[in-house]
């Protein structure tokens, strides 16, 4: 049987997912292609048996993906993936969503797109290989002790930012400048973005104190990010909006103290139990070019130099919490949430 895999395969997040999406239909047996969303817009050499896109719920590629998705050209089709917040009015493309079996990874983005009135499928989380998490003990994957050598007696916080407008990097910046007044010698700040683009979202970021940019986003296979995210002893989500949040799951599965927002759809991943939340203040919303009213979950940079300062001095509860967070994150196996999404 064949099966059509949609998605951006040059955005490291779904590209990482759509590899263990392809993983699970293999083992099923399937005859699995995998097409990037500009090579859904021909029409294909062989009908699919099956297809999922796995894209973002924008116009562009809902509409780029919506003949892949028809049934002359797959016999079954799902389109899934996150949005930022409900649609602004446009008829064309509820009608197009409408005749389409739509799923979705978080309850957030359900409730979004409920009102505009588009009916939900389901809701499957995106999934998480534990495996990708475990290392060796060889110099080859020493990253965390070569930091614990070159910073000695501070903790280690570490971001993996895809460099966007809505990751929050003022909030960082301002959050990371008030902890540095209060406990300058007990921590560092590794941030993995796009230093470019992210110095558009704050211009000031390279001078805040105690962080290392690593200018690497997007151009590492996905084992060196997991290794990133397993040498740190904090994980730190600035994020105002998430249709559901990987970062966060790849730190639970890493074993990590997360410190992040209690909002959705963040705060369905992890919990008080799981991590250091910090309380959100209002919803800003804003109208983007993709079609969605963003909502962006706002708050006070103050509260969240709070969390990561009781996460950094509190170390029995912080490990508490990531032990926690690694349980939970067993619910979310890829071979158990891809597998129910794959048989639809």
């Amino acid at each position: 049987m064949r099966f059509g895999l949609i998605t951006i395969v040059n955005i490291p997040s779904f590209m990482n997912q759509a590899v263990l999406i392809r993983d699970v239909a293999v083992k099923m047996g399937y005859e699995v292609e995998l097409l990037h969303t500009s090579e859904a817009i021909p029409k294909p050499k062989q009908r699919f048996d099956k297809s999922v896109a796995l894209v973002p719920l924008w116009m562009r590629y809902v509409y780029d993906t919506s003949r892949m998705l028809a049934p002359w050209f797959s016999r079954s089709s799902l389109l899934y993936g996150p949005v930022d917040g409900p649609y602004r009015t446009n008829l064309s493309l509820f009608g197009v969503m409408s005749q389409m079996r739509v799923v979705v990874p978080s309850e957030f983005c359900k409730r979004c797109l409920q009102k505009n009135g588009l009916p939900v499928l389901d809701v499957i989380p995106h999934g998480i290989k534990h495996q990708d998490f475990v290392f060796e003990d060889i110099p080859k994957y020493g990253r965390l002790k070569r930091l614990r050598e070159k910073y000695p007696n501070r903790k280690i916080l570490f971001s993996n930012l895809n460099p966007l407008h809505r990751k929050g990097f003022p909030h960082l910046k301002k959050a990371l400048d008030i902890l540095y007044t209060k406990i300058p010698d007990k921590f560092i700040f590794i941030l993995h973005t796009r230093r470019v683009t992210a110095l558009k979202h704050e211009p000031n970021l390279e001078k805040t104190p105690n962080l290392i940019i690593e200018d690497q986003y997007g151009d590492l296979p996905f084992r060196a990010i997991a290794e990133k995210t397993s040498a740190c002893d904090i994980y730190v989500h600035p994020a105002l909006n998430e249709g559901f949040g990987e970062p966060i799951l790849e730190a639970a599965a890493a074993k990590k103290t997360i410190v992040c927002l209690d909002a959705p759809a963040m705060n369905e991943i992890v919990g008080a139990k799981e991590a250091w939340l910090f309380p959100m203040s209002h919803i800003r919303e804003e109208e983007w070019q993709n079609g969605a009213i963003a909502q962006l979950h706002e708050y006070k940079p103050e509260d969240l130099a709070e969390a990561m300062q009781h996460a950094i001095e509190n170390e029995n509860e912080s490990l508490e919490k990531a032990e926690a967070a690694y349980n939970k994150s067993l619910e979310y196996d890829y071979k158990k949430v891809y597998s129910k999404l794959i048989a639809y």
